[in-house]
């Protein structure tokens, strides 16, 4: 661990709990943006290649009632 690091654990060991919980909180939130950021752009991805198979007429379509028919089976099992 660096010094930096150790002296953080350090004074976050000397916090209320509460203060504690905010912090781990804290460290939550800024690594689930960095995650957010990287799905946000896989996702953005996948639509725009979902409109381009569209466009090109690649894309198979299912039917509302197979779908239904699914769910309901998903959901009876």
């Amino acid at each position: 661990m660096s010094k930096a690091f150790e002296e953080i654990v350090k004074e976050a060991s000397q916090l209320s709990r509460k203060q504690r919980l905010n912090l781990a909180s804290l460290l939550l939130e800024l690594n689930d943006g960095t995650a957010q950021a990287e799905v946000s752009g896989e996702w953005e991805q996948e639509i725009l290649a979902r409109i381009q198979a569209v466009d090109e007429n690649s894309a198979e379509g299912i039917s509302f009632e197979e779908v239904m028919r699914e769910a309901e089976d998903r959901l009876s099992s």
